[in-house]
């Protein structure tokens, strides 16, 4: 395998080209998991792989609790398959309570503040309640709880690797939180290196060719325990030397790759999945990919070359998108993207209004 064949290799594993699933849960378990930092944009990361599937099918899958949303990995949100939730925040917390250690201190807070916070939440939230991020912090301030300086960050992010809460129903377009011990049934844990192992096999399989320094990143583990994963999954993956480095993969023969026009939404794991992103964009586009606030935005990917950003206007019934290439895009390159824009309307239910590229800047 060549360098170039990471990115077109990357598209069939990460369910792109074809997929055998059928349920929202099933796809995001074979991920491991999704991020969902944006949550409109995590549904369409699901729906891109699920021909057919719409908007409404994902709410459905969150309401009726197959598909959980809450902070996992790297400090934000991720769907997770019901049934993997505890065991990955009992795998992941360790790891990251250390690391928020250094800003914990900064923020001036300790283990027993953050021991207070938590009975907070659960006794507002017992019972089956559900609150806005708004509601809960007003909750914490009146009993004494200062939120500001991203305190109240901290505040949930702990709570919800302590598994305390999780995302709740939506109230509107407002996310909520609820006790997770109510909203989820107790499910099966792992040991530590059962966890590891099937973290490892799950992450290589849907995201490969990928390295172990692409894993720990994507996971958030330490370069060792990342390691220990990756050792022991490696029966059940493929290695290849490509350049002086070692990718892991799902085994199986090499397969063409039909030419390929996809718009992927804001934090695909196409992109964000990686540490070494150089395969899959010209790194000199990437800021306009990944800004210096955080932000990862819309991608337009053709033969799983990242080669632009794209955008979405809504009306009453209908959605405008404009894409915005890194290069002039000629009128028969514009028209080869139509499609996937049509595929999004769809699993919206909305009518394309219009499809438009701009000028690049």
């Amino acid at each position: 395998m060549l360098v170039t064949d990471i990115a077109a290799q990357r598209l069939l594993h990460q369910q792109l080209i074809h997929t055998s699933f059928k349920k929202p849960a099933e796809i995001v378990s074979f991920f491991g998991a999704m991020q969902a930092q944006e949550h409109a944009h995590s549904k369409w990361a699901i729906g891109v792989r699920l021909p057919g599937i719409t908007d409404a099918g994902i709410e459905k899958a969150l309401s009726n609790k197959s598909l959980i949303r809450t902070t996992v990995f790297r400090g934000t949100l991720h769907l997770v398959a019901a049934a993997d939730v505890r065991w990955m925040l009992q795998l992941i917390a360790p790891n990251m309570k250390t690391r928020m250690g250094s800003m914990k201190r900064q923020l001036g807070m300790d283990d027993a503040l953050l021991h207070k916070t938590n009975q907070l939440i659960i006794k507002i939230l017992q019972g089956g309640n559900h609150l806005t991020r708004k509601a809960l912090t007003t909750y914490l301030q009146e009993h004494g709880i200062a939120t500001d300086d991203h305190r109240m960050n901290h505040i949930i992010y702990h709570a919800a690797l302590e598994g305390i809460i999780c995302n709740g129903p939506l109230s509107g377009k407002q996310s909520t939180y609820t006790l997770l011990d109510e909203w989820l049934p107790a499910s099966t844990l792992l040991s530590k290196e059962e966890a590891l192992i099937t973290l490892a096999r799950r992450y290589f399989i849907s995201h490969g060719p990928a390295t172990l320094p692409d894993f720990a990143q994507w996971s958030g583990l330490s370069l060792t325990d990342a390691r220990a994963g990756l050792n022991g999954a490696q029966e059940h993956l493929l290695a290849q030397e490509i350049s002086d480095t070692t990718y892991w993969m799902a085994p199986g023969r090499k397969k063409a790759i039909p030419d390929t026009h996809l718009l992927l939404p804001a934090f695909d794991e196409y992109f964000i999945g990686y540490k070494d992103r150089s395969t899959l964009i010209d790194m000199q586009f990437a800021k306009k990919v990944m800004t210096i606030n955080g932000i990862f935005n819309p991608i337009m990917v053709h033969n799983g070359q990242i080669t632009g950003t794209w955008k979405r206007t809504f009306k009453k019934d209908s959605v405008a998108i404009t894409v915005e290439s890194f290069k002039p895009l000629k009128k028969a390159g514009l028209t080869a993207f139509e499609p996937a824009a049509q595929q999004y309307a769809d699993f919206l239910g909305l009518t394309l209004a219009a499809f438009t590229a701009a000028d690049p800047k």
